[in-house]
């Protein structure tokens, strides 16, 4: 028997008789679960794991839908997400498209899309292996806020889900400063069954060495002067959940022996306490120091070491996957154009060359800092080599051949396309005119497929260029193709 699909919506899409909640009700496949308030809606989440959600752009309850929606897609990439736009706000789809939802949905609601929406749910929750945690294909560019395609990202994004399913072992992650090890480290809480509890991130580098045992452990009332009650610490506070230690190389050796008690024994003594108090808390350590060096230099416990060491994840540094510049430079342009209600700036060819021969010492937090800077400076201009801050280009030869994505916050190609369309009104040449009549609306509907079908042959794909060569906004070619089924033919 096949297992039924959870779909989690707003009570209110529910309770009204239309052609939605009519479909959803007399569908004996869906199991429908209902949420009234934005803290019921990502308890819901959860505790549940629906695999579709429902949202409505105009829903009343929320101050902000697009940081809902996005927050959601950032947390659970693996939910299919159907929003449900308004006739006539056509403004929102290019801002929907952005979010990479799985399909949206006009109101008042069209029968026919409708069926394709939820036939092509189907379609994808049942391609979908039930061996497999997340598919490769599922995780990629971007993975509980980490960004990459590169072959070192997606074995990282692969381990990170095969680590969360144990939520025993503890992980030692390894990368230089920047790479985004806290990220690594939330999405395996994320992932983990211990989501519902807290991640509790310490920085052992940032907090005086006098107060992070008191931090870590927590202490009693009277321990020392100024403990004038009980105060719990992070590591209490993690309980059934997951403890982030970055910098572990930092800590000083007797802290280092007290958290391999708590590793070893379950258990910890606040400060000042007689009793030992246990705790079920995953600890993920973090440091771009070698442990193994402090080790042999007596620095580090070698018995803690080995204890944090269970699983080692390696983050490659941003010089070491140069091919996901482009991609995170994309993001970052989106997130902060977003964040300050301005136009997003664009990149010439250039530029995105001389940024992917850049050595990155700070590797993705320098990257993030540069296009803050640029969006601050050129909102809604096109950034060329002279605006960039001359370390940036120093060493950089203008005559290196320019890189060419074909990404919205590049600078579109000037060069034209030399193919020229083949065949492109065959469509009209075996028109039967036998019976005296034809069926226009099935001839311009079988004419429009098949010069989609052309342009994305000769554009290999692109859908940017494809709307290009048909003289359409891109938007109305993604709403064409959704009409017609044609999304899963090419894959962005």
């Amino acid at each position: 028997m096949q297992a039924l699909i959870t779909i989690l919506l707003a009570d209110t899409l529910f309770a009204h008789t239309d052609i939605l909640s009519d479909h959803i009700k007399n569908d004996k496949s869906f199991h429908c679960k209902q949420y009234k308030t934005e803290k019921e809606l990502f308890a819901i989440l959860q505790n549940v794991s629906p695999q579709v959600l429902i949202y409505e752009l105009t829903w009343p309850e929320a101050e902000d839908n697009f940081a809902i929606l996005r927050k959601i897609h950032t947390d659970y990439p693996y939910l299919l997400i159907i929003t449900i736009i308004p006739d006539g706000a056509e403004e929102l789809i290019e801002s929907v498209l952005q979010l990479d939802v799985f399909f949206y949905i006009h109101k008042p609601y069209d029968p026919a899309e409708i069926n394709i929406a939820f036939k092509r749910t189907r379609s994808k929750i049942n391609s979908r292996s039930s061996a497999t945690i997340i598919p490769s294909q599922e995780i990629l560019p971007s993975f509980y806020g980490m960004i990459g395609q590169s072959q070192q990202m997606r074995q990282l994004f692969e381990l990170v889900a095969k680590v969360a399913d144990d939520e025993f072992a503890t992980v030692l992650i390894r990368g230089e400063s920047g790479t985004g090890k806290e990220l690594v480290a939330k999405a395996i809480h994320t992932h983990s069954k211990r989501k519902n509890k807290n991640f509790v991130p310490v920085n052992c580098a940032a907090i005086p060495d006098d107060l992070l045992e008191s931090e870590l452990f927590g202490y009693t009332k009277g321990a020392f002067t100024g403990a004038l009650q009980n105060k719990k610490g992070r590591i209490e506070y993690a309980d059934g959940g997951t403890l982030f230690l970055d910098e572990i190389g930092d800590m000083k050796p007797s802290l280092q022996a007290k958290l391999l008690r708590v590793l070893q024994e379950k258990e910890f003594e606040p400060v000042g306490g007689l009793k030992a108090c246990p705790v079920d808390t995953r600890i993920v350590a973090a440091t771009h120091c070698d442990l193994e060096k402090l080790v042999s230099e007596g620095r580090f416990r070698e018995d803690l070491y080995y204890r944090l060491s269970v699983i080692p994840l390696n983050i490659p540094s941003l010089k070491e996957r140069r091919e996901d510049i482009p991609l995170l430079l994309e993001a970052f342009i989106q997130t902060y154009s977003t964040k300050r209600g301005r136009e997003p700036l664009t990149l010439g060819p250039q530029v995105i060359t001389a940024l992917m021969n850049y050595e990155w010492r700070g590797n993705v937090r320098e990257l993030e800092n540069l296009v803050q800077h640029m969006s601050i400076l050129f909102c809604g201009k096109n950034v060329d080599l002279q605006d960039l801050p001359e370390k940036f280009t120093v060493d950089f030869d203008p005559l290196t051949p320019a890189y060419l994505p074909s990404s919205p916050v590049i600078t579109e190609q000037t060069e034209p396309i030399e193919e020229e369309p083949e065949d492109i009104v065959t469509a009209m040449t075996d028109i039967s005119w036998k019976s005296g009549q034809v069926d226009f609306n099935e001839l311009i509907n079988d004419f429009e497929r098949q010069l989609i079908i052309q342009a994305m042959k000769i554009t290999g794909g692109n859908k940017k260029e494809a709307a290009r060569l048909l003289n359409l906004k891109r938007t109305t070619l993604l709403e064409k193709m959704k009409k017609k089924e044609m999304q899963d033919i090419w894959e962005e």
